[in-house]
């Protein structure tokens, strides 16, 4: 077997155990350290791939944020003629069914992100998923005359902030009713 393919079981099998281990006990009660224990390797090795739970997070998202994509350019393609705000609308409730799905993670992402990397000068630290769900907002904005980068990083980070989906739901909105707020708020002028 190539050591690249070794390295590549590697990073599967943490990644699986993680999930494993953060579904029996709750992603905040796992450490790094349990998942090395867990799967006999030395920490140095998990630190190698995952610098911290937030990055080891990213890569369990991966997948589900590759999904994302397709889903929302398929939707852009078969709904060309739709508003902006139609569209916007549409990412919105995407992200936040996200969100809801895997809320524990977003949390760890969240609290252990260097929130300095966002910005454009330091493109090339921003988390991927994040330029992902970027370049989905983007040529909404384009096709009217508002292009906010600012704006755009906005949507991204309220729709996937945990905490404040949380608090809007205890608060007694539903997922619908969260994603019409923000849809009104941010692409209310590309109707």
């Amino acid at each position: 077997m190539s050591r690249e393919r070794k390295k590549q079981e590697m990073t599967e099998a943490i990644i699986d155990t993680a999930k494993r281990l953060f579904a029996e006990h709750g992603i905040e009660a796992v450490s790094m350290h349990m998942i090395a224990q867990e799967l006999e390797i030395g920490q140095g090795t998990l630190y190698r791939r995952f610098a911290n739970k937030a990055e080891l997070c990213f890569a369990m998202l991966r997948t589900d944020f590759e999904e994302l994509h397709s889903n929302v350019m398929d939707y852009m393609k078969e709904n060309a003629d739709a508003s902006g705000y139609v569209k916007g609308k549409f990412i919105i409730g995407e992200l936040i069914t996200m969100n809801a799905k895997h809320k524990g993670w977003f949390e760890v992402m969240s609290s252990q992100m260097d929130l300095k990397s966002m910005h454009p000068e330091h493109i090339g630290q921003v988390p991927p998923p994040f330029l992902v769900l970027q370049s989905m907002i983007a040529p909404i904005f384009a096709e009217h005359t508002t292009q906010d980068p600012f704006a755009q990083s906005l949507i991204t980070a309220w729709c996937l902030n945990p905490i404040l989906i949380r608090v809007f739901q205890e608060r007694g909105y539903s997922e619908e009713e969260i994603v019409e707020h923000f849809a009104e708020m941010f692409f209310k002028e590309l109707k």
